[in-house]
């Protein structure tokens, strides 16, 4: 019996991993190439709708796969208009993108009735219990690390987000840089966002994310901007979130929401162990060429 608990606990932690993962390879893609990516949240529950309109109206969860990272893209391209073009500043774009997300999403939501809110099927292809989403983010992870540390286009996106001025002097478009990386950014995200509502909760509901795009954030530093050790940190979250549901469970004398907290407590911990780390110079700091 422990074995099978010790095994369920393993998979629900992949499962509120894996929309973890994917949110906080688009944050290190984007940072590593210098621009913050605080839209994360935003991104995710945009997508994470979506993909459930995608899947409803096309009656295929590849068809809303594809129509989630189409909108990924777009949002990708839009936000880097703002903070990389004009350029804004970065903080207050992302802070007003997620801020916008929860109100756009809210009210399509609303108009879409009764079919949004009706639960989507599961994904049918597993592997080892796993659904592809958990796959696919693991190996996302290894093949972001390969990318930016053993190609020669990932050491352009960090000579970037490193230094921009100088990048610029060896040759580098800055500008274009930092934009395709940001759509990529976005991309990620939006497969964070459809994790949550096509592979795990199979549902829609209002602010849907609850702060994960900001729980990838904190898994970015705490990972010091290196894919792979980010990857282990969201498993680390997973975990928390895994252990408040199932403590919640299975306790009927302390109240629900001390178990909910965990992940946030956690999170809070993280961020203010890791809050001395320093990422990539140049993140966050607009690039006009001289």
């Amino acid at each position: 019996m422990d074995w099978i608990y010790i095994g369920n606990f393993i998979q629900a932690s992949v499962r509120a991993a894996t929309p973890l993962v994917f949110g906080s390879l688009g944050v290190v893609i984007a940072e590593r190439s210098g621009t913050r990516h605080i839209s994360n949240e935003g991104t995710m529950l945009l997508a994470a709708l979506t993909g459930v309109i995608g899947t409803k109206y096309f009656g295929n969860m590849a068809f809303g796969v594809l129509f989630s990272l189409v909108i990924g893209a777009v949002c990708g391209l839009i936000l880097a208009i703002m903070m990389i073009w004009l350029p804004s500043n970065q903080t207050i774009v992302g802070i007003g993108f997620n801020m916008t997300m929860v109100g756009v999403t809210s009210y399509i939501l609303r108009l879409g009735g009764d079919m949004l809110r009706s639960p989507v099927p599961a994904p049918a292809v597993k592997v080892l219990r796993f659904s592809l989403f958990d796959v696919f983010a693991i190996a996302s992870a290894l093949l972001v690390w390969f990318f930016l540390f053993r190609t020669g286009p990932g050491l352009k996106l960090r000579s970037v987000g490193e230094n921009a001025m100088a990048a610029d002097a060896a040759g580098i478009n800055v500008i274009k840089t930092r934009t395709i990386a940001m759509v990529i950014a976005c991309m990620f995200s939006s497969l964070g966002g459809m994790a949550l509502s096509l592979s795990w909760v199979h549902v829609f509901t209002d602010n849907l994310t609850m702060g994960r795009g900001f729980i990838a954030m904190a898994a970015v530093y705490f990972g010091k901007w290196n894919p792979l050790l980010t990857t282990l940190a969201a498993f680390m979250f997973g975990g928390a979130e895994a252990l408040a549901l199932r403590s919640q469970a299975l306790s009927a004398t302390i109240s629900s929401y001390y178990f909910l907290m965990i992940p946030y407590v956690l999170t809070l911990i993280v961020v203010a162990i890791s809050g001395r780390m320093k990422g990539p110079q140049d993140t966050g700091k607009s690039y006009i060429r001289q």
